[in-house]
């Protein structure tokens, strides 16, 4: 048996309306998958790390095996990187949210599909392979813990093919670090993959072993890739105070429900909490209803923006739009709400039935689907029918109302409560940059959280 094996872990693109590549000069925020995976891996294999946003697959290179991660509107494109490296007689490896979720589409091209979490299964998966002995499908049959997990590789990416947050928020010259605190949702919203991947049982990292991870990024901008940092309110009191030494400033996904606890938000933001990332997804209390968040009615959205900003944070708000009870008029008023009431950060998205959801199972048993085109399921394409909608209409008016809340005069009306904000400039000063990052990806027609530098033009 050979004592040393060439292992190549990808991150496809996503491949756009005209059949082109979508490319960026420099991405918004590293892949934490692959860096994690290749923290699993053992040291005979050599790991390279290929993120194809930023970078170009050579399909003549030499490796032993490939190992792809994909999200769902990735898998087009990571289906065709199997094709071309097996053509080479080179043994592939599919895993992730996306193979996982269509995994019968996906089987056809691989070696060998990951289904699940990769924790347990991927040393087995990587012997087998030694032994040319790769079974079809890898499953964890038991619940993971979070224990002892293997610190991420991201000295296997360049830092410069990320985007530099800005020296207001970090004092290094790296990228905003992903790092994970926790798994899982006990919501179960009908659109989210969460509670079907990860599970309805939150599981936690002992915090002295996230705290030992961040450490390594000290006086950095973290982003905790959690469902919820503030899903159990007593570890994150704990968690908040073992970062305040740490002096990192970072990004969270907080629930609608965190403004409950308004001292422990007071905490997050002495721990250095930015911005907070809150799905309040539509103000119309019978849509949220219809799909599995009625916990968030009970949040009126002003009181959320309120309580966030009177504590110093910011908020990012997530807003979708097709509900089966919106109108024109209704998203029209909601981008009107959210500019009134100065909003600095909006994160918009098209309903989108991911396969694996309660959604996409409802969609298609009532022949809503459009098609299966997966890279166009990304957020930002109607690809259902839609009540009260012809799916173009509902696609323009999403475009249109994500340019006006990003346009320059609205940007300039958000940001007019700038005296409320003398004590934090800096925080201040990134979120306004962030406006003109979005305008420009909206622009393209391109999501924000999925855009990166376009100056190189490479589509």
């Amino acid at each position: 048996m050979r004592k040393s094996y060439k292992l190549l872990l990808i991150k496809p693109t996503q491949i756009l309306d005209d059949g082109k590549l979508l490319k960026f000069e420099k991405a918004l925020t590293p892949t934490r998958a692959l860096p994690y995976i290749a923290g699993m891996t053992p040291p005979e294999f050599e790991v390279q790390i290929v993120d194809e946003f930023v970078q170009e697959v050579n399909f003549e290179e030499k490796v032993d095996l490939v190992g792809i991660t994909a999200l769902l509107p990735q898998i087009p494109r990571a289906i065709q990187i199997a094709k071309e490296f097996r053509k080479r007689g080179v043994k592939v490896v599919m895993g992730g949210v996306g193979p996982t979720s269509v995994a019968e589409k996906v089987i056809p091209y691989v070696d060998a599909l990951v289904i699940g979490e990769a924790e347990g299964v991927w040393e087995a998966l990587l012997e087998d392979f030694k032994a040319d002995n790769l079974r079809k499908i890898y499953k964890n049959p038991s619940v993971v813990s979070l224990h002892n997990l293997p610190l991420p590789r991201f000295d296997l990416l360049n830092p410069k093919n990320y985007l530099f947050p800005g020296k207001e928020i970090s004092e290094t010259n790296l990228p905003r670090i992903p790092i994970e605190t926790a798994r899982g949702c006990p919501h179960n919203c009908e659109f989210c993959y969460s509670p079907r991947f990860f599970g309805r049982k939150v599981r936690f990292r002992p915090i002295d072993e996230v705290i030992k991870e961040v450490e390594k990024f000290r006086h950095s901008y973290i982003f905790f890739v959690d469902d919820n940092i503030n899903a159990n309110p007593k570890r994150s009191e704990e968690l908040f105070k073992k970062l305040i030494p740490l002096e990192v400033k970072w990004v969270a996904q907080f629930s609608t429900e965190s403004i409950k606890y308004p001292k422990l938000l007071e905490l997050a933001k002495k721990a250095g909490c930015v911005n907070a990332f809150i799905g309040i997804e539509s103000l119309n209390p019978t849509n949220l209803s219809s799909v599995g968040k009625s916990f968030n009615i009970k949040f009126p959205p002003q009181k959320i923006i309120e309580t966030f900003r009177d504590i110093g944070i910011e908020v990012n708000i997530s807003m979708i739009f097709g509900f089966d009870h919106d109108t024109p008029e209704s998203l029209v008023e909601t981008i009107e709400f959210l500019i009134q009431s100065k909003v600095h950060l909006l994160s918009l998205f098209i309903l989108t039935p991911l396969p694996g959801t309660t959604l996409f199972e409802k969609f298609e048993a009532s022949e809503r689907l459009l098609h299966q085109n997966f890279s166009l399921y990304d957020a930002s394409h109607v690809v259902f029918k839609p009540k009260n909608f012809t799916p173009e209409s509902l696609e323009e008016l999403y475009w249109s109302c994500f340019e006006k809340f990003y346009s320059y005069g609205n940007i300039l009306k958000r940001f007019s409560n700038f005296w409320k904000w003398r004590k934090n400039l800096p925080q201040f000063w990134h979120m306004f940059k962030g406006n003109i990052f979005s305008k420009v990806m909206i622009e393209n027609r391109i999501n924000p959280l999925s855009g990166g530098s376009l100056s190189r033009h490479v589509f």
